[in-house]
């Protein structure tokens, strides 16, 4: 059996004030069950190695659980001026990094770069479905089944995430979702200690590696930093090494940590590494069956088919040694 944790950083609403996050995060990790238990003490480890207030004699293990190593914490320290609070930022994710890896976790994100207009109101929704849409991939790939847990919100904002996919593996004629065991359920950071390296992952991580890939030319927002190119260069290649990737139905690579670049329509690539920037159309939306009829009957309307028998007939001009000539 297979756990995939999911949180996120940033949030819908679109760019109105220079406070406002410029990208939408929402992912995660996947781990197999039999590693779940190792990576959680070892992630406790990690906490009490970065923090010795933890390793006072009379800390209960509870304490240890609910300690919180925030990612947005570790984005204003690798803002910092400060070399110690950059290197205890920078010190923090190498080991979560190593864990992941020691532990084969998987990494997993639907990344939105918020452009001039909303991103919708069912983004978040959206991208919990894509996110279950790999996670199905990878247990079928493995034969196994998996649990789905979410990093809670508020009742109003956790059921619409998850309606759609509970609607998908009931449906007549078949679930989407064989696999899973159950719908997404919802955690606590505080409770479950994976969701809190789920929020390193997209906070500490995918946050920063968006803003510095896709927002630098915001510059009078509060979030984009040229300090975290140095995240990009850092992680972007073991975060790849750390995907899932797979091809679609229609041949596409799929999987893994994808970008929507809703601003200037980079490549999803621009998140792990430089990438010269190219002018990109953005995508045109597909068009509704109503639609697709009236343009058709729209073309139809404009053409005219000329016979020979309707179409004009040209003069000939019979021009002399002068250039001049008479028309017949």
């Amino acid at each position: 059996m297979f756990l995939c944790y999911i949180d996120e950083a940033g949030d819908e609403q679109s760019l109105r004030t220079r406070t406002d996050p410029p990208v939408l995060v929402i992912g995660g990790l996947i781990v197999e069950e039999t590693h779940a238990q190792a990576l959680v003490w070892d992630f406790l480890q990690l906490k009490k190695r970065f923090n010795p207030s933890l390793n006072r004699e009379g800390v209960k293990l509870s304490e240890v659980v609910a300690f919180e190593i925030k990612g947005s914490n570790l984005r204003a320290d690798m803002r910092s001026t400060s070399r110690r609070r950059r290197r205890a930022a920078f010190g923090i994710l190498d080991a979560v990094l190593d864990l992941l890896e020691r532990h084969n976790a998987v990494v997993l994100g639907d990344i939105h770069i918020k452009g001039p207009g909303n991103l919708g109101r069912w983004v978040y929704s959206k991208s919990v479905s894509t996110l279950a849409d790999q996670f199905e991939t990878l247990l079928r790939a493995a034969g196994s089944t998996g649990l789905m847990i979410l990093d809670a919100r508020t009742k109003s904002k956790n059921v619409p995430s998850v309606n759609g996919i509970t609607t998908q593996r009931f449906r007549s004629g078949g679930g989407s979702y064989p696999h899973l065991v159950e719908s997404p359920v919802f955690g606590h950071s505080d409770a479950h200690v994976s969701l809190q390296i789920a929020d390193l992952i997209v906070s500490a991580l995918l946050f920063p590696m968006a803003c510095a890939g896709y927002c630098l030319c915001l510059l009078d927002n509060t979030h984009p930093s040229s300090e975290y190119l140095d995240v990009r260069e850092r992680y972007g290649a073991r975060l790849r090494l750390l995907e899932h990737k797979y091809l679609a139905s229609d041949g596409r690579r799929a999987g893994g940590i994808r970008v929507r670049d809703n601003m200037n329509h980079q490549p999803t690539l621009a998140i792990f590494q430089e990438v010269p920037f190219t002018l990109r159309a953005p995508a045109a939306p597909p068009l509704s069956a109503r639609e697709s009829v009236a343009l058709v009957h729209a073309a139809t309307a404009t053409i005219s088919i000329e016979s020979p028998a309707t179409r004009p007939r040209h003069r000939r001009v019979n021009r002399g040694l002068s250039g001049t000539g008479d028309r017949e």
